[in-house]
């Protein structure tokens, strides 16, 4: 299972849909999280038939700003629970898994939103007890570390946002890649990095997918990475290769020269002993 999640700014620039195809192309997820996707859902639907993926909910932008759209394909079983202007609440249902629950999540953008934000997330936790996760652009920062450039981010917000992940128990999941997802001004002296997309997961969902990675995207139409959360990441397995002599090689001409020049030519730490 691989979940794509993505504050695109818009689907409107004509660099916006090639981008979330390229996207779609190259790490085939099973879900992809749209926010702030300034659009009605006859376009997300147009999007959904180009991408090829089985289902799409749009929540319609209003206004100038928002819109959110989850697309997932034949190969996961989701249902939608709910939904509002900030998040989508699935079920997903996998072969020899138990079922859980996704929360596709946009939070407040405007600070003096930020306290409704956090018991938005308070309560999105206390309506289910299924194993959850939840991913998108939560807008906070749980740390300074989550920031570099002008100003510090504000240590009120820091806590505040603390807090609500250890009253919902969840814990946030390293990004693999580069450590920011979010560039104000870039190429600039006042160019601000921030990480305000993330993934968080209870500890029942973290011994589902025990080998989970979250993975920082590239892509050029926003001034948002996209992130990717692989629930099951292919396990490279190494193997070991072991030197077997084969008695056919003794009929080969200038075998019994060659052994003998390897023989002088190499040190004792160097030799290897045949049966």
């Amino acid at each position: 299972m691989k979940i794509l999640s993505w504050n695109c700014r818009g689907l409107s620039s004509p660099r916006a849909i090639p981008n979330l195809k390229k996207l779609a192309q190259r790490y085939q997820p099973d879900i992809i999280f749209l926010s702030e996707t300034l659009a009605k859902s006859r376009k997300l639907e147009s999007i959904r038939i180009l991408l090829k993926y089985e289902a799409c909910l749009a929540v319609d932008v209003e206004g100038r700003s928002g819109g959110l759209a989850v697309l997932w394909k034949h190969n996961s079983t989701c249902s939608i629970v709910n939904y509002s202007r900030n998040f989508i609440n699935l079920h997903v249902k996998e072969d020899n898994k138990e079922e859980w629950r996704l929360t596709c999540y946009y939070g407040y953008p405007e600070r003096s939103r930020r306290r409704l934000a956090w018991e938005l997330l308070r309560e999105l936790h206390g309506s289910s007890n299924l194993p959850w996760c939840i991913i998108g652009d939560f807008n906070d920062l749980l740390s300074q570390a989550d920031k570099v450039g002008l100003h510090p981010h504000p240590n009120w917000l820091c806590a505040g946002f603390q807090q609500v992940v250890s009253d919902c128990n969840l814990v946030d999941i390293p990004i693999e890649g580069h450590q920011f997802t979010w560039v104000k001004s870039r190429g600039t002296e006042h160019m601000i990095e921030e990480r305000l997309d993330r993934a968080l997961s209870d500890m029942v969902w973290l011994q589902l997918f025990p080998n989970v990675k979250l993975l920082n995207l590239i892509a050029s139409h926003s001034d948002h990475s996209p992130i990717m959360l692989d629930c099951d990441p292919k396990q490279h397995v190494k193997r070991n290769f072991t030197f077997r002599f084969e008695n056919k090689w003794l009929n080969e001409v200038g075998i019994t020269e060659t052994v003998q020049d390897g023989w002088k030519g190499g040190g004792a730490g160097n030799r290897t002993s045949y049966y």
